[in-house]
């Protein structure tokens, strides 16, 4: 049996690929939403804050990216059928590698959490809060994912673990009440997490069935899947339109949301009742992603600017 050589820059982007750096940033802007939309109205921000800011979405990167390397372990096996051109699955980087990689994440993540915890005097809330996140996403990936909806469940429930963070953070350092917005944007965030983790499983279909991972889609198969996503779809664009409403302070942040990613995301909702297959499935979940992105940094940064210069 032969064995296959890689270059070095094959194995080099494969190491890179496996963190899935987007979802990393998604996971630390729904931490810094929490923060920076509960600052308390006409405050100057501080080095501190922004220094803050800044490794809250370090910290919540590091956990995400731990989380994606555990994943890629997790699901080898499906991954052989599935996506044989993942790093592990292809063999670029081998299990042992990724256990190593991925406890190095573990190390720097905790050491980023402790470094926020000391700067704001947060008592070991961003330690617990990574541990906790940290460690539910690898039980995810190793055992709640074959549960299928109720593993969904547990990562919709840690999109709004973040969110809450973020709020209780800025409630402890500048002891303000707790903000609405990024409990709302939580709950809709959550909501459309958990709309993207179904609509996830119909490209996987095949070998998800055969590893025993019950997802929806292999119980119910394409149509009903994708119905059962836009329900929770339609929380997150109706949890969308409210923030933007009520939540920015500039007519052109209002504007972005309303006229850009909105749509965008009422369009994906329609379509994937029309169409389910694996390719259009693919393109539905990440562009999902890149809108979470877009949606949380045009409030971080509307608030910023709005705290800069005032109304």
């Amino acid at each position: 049996m032969s064995t296959i050589h890689f270059s070095r820059k094959e194995i080099v982007i494969a190491y890179i690929k496996i963190l899935r750096l987007v979802n990393g940033l998604v996971s630390g802007c729904a931490a810094a939403f929490g923060v920076v939309l509960s600052f308390p109205n006409g405050i100057s921000l501080t080095t501190n804050d922004y220094l803050a800011v800044a490794l809250v979405v370090l910290a919540g990167m590091l956990v995400s990216c731990q989380a994606m390397i555990f994943n890629d372990i997790a699901d080898r096996e499906e991954d052989a059928i599935n996506a044989p051109h993942r790093p592990i699955a292809s063999g670029k980087i081998s299990v042992k590698a990724a256990k190593i990689y991925g406890s190095i994440f573990v190390v720097l993540a905790l050491g980023t959490a402790l470094a926020i915890d000391i700067i704001r005097g947060l008592y070991g809330l961003s330690v617990v809060t990574a541990i906790i996140f940290g460690g539910s996403l690898v039980l995810y990936d190793f055992k709640l994912k074959k549960l299928g909806f109720w593993g969904n469940l547990t990562i919709g429930i840690n999109v709004l673990a973040l969110f809450l963070y973020g709020s209780l953070h800025t409630f402890i350092v500048y002891h303000n009440g707790f903000a609405w917005i990024p409990i709302v944007v939580g709950v809709a965030a959550g909501s459309g997490n958990v709309g993207r983790e179904i609509i996830k499983g119909l490209p996987d279909i095949e070998g998800d069935r055969k590893a025993g991972i019950r997802t929806l889609a292999v119980k119910f198969g394409p149509k009903k899947t994708a119905i059962i996503s836009d329900i929770f779809l339609a929380i997150l664009i109706s949890g969308g339109f409210t923030a933007i409403y009520l939540g920015l302070n500039y007519l052109a942040s209002a504007i972005v949301g309303y006229v850009l990613i909105l749509p965008t995301a009422f369009f994906l909702f329609i379509a994937i009742l029309f169409n389910q297959k694996p390719k259009w499935a693919y393109i539905t979940k990440e562009i999902l992603l890149l809108l979470y992105l877009a949606f949380l940094l045009l409030f971080i940064i509307d608030k910023i600017i709005f705290l800069i210069i005032g109304s």
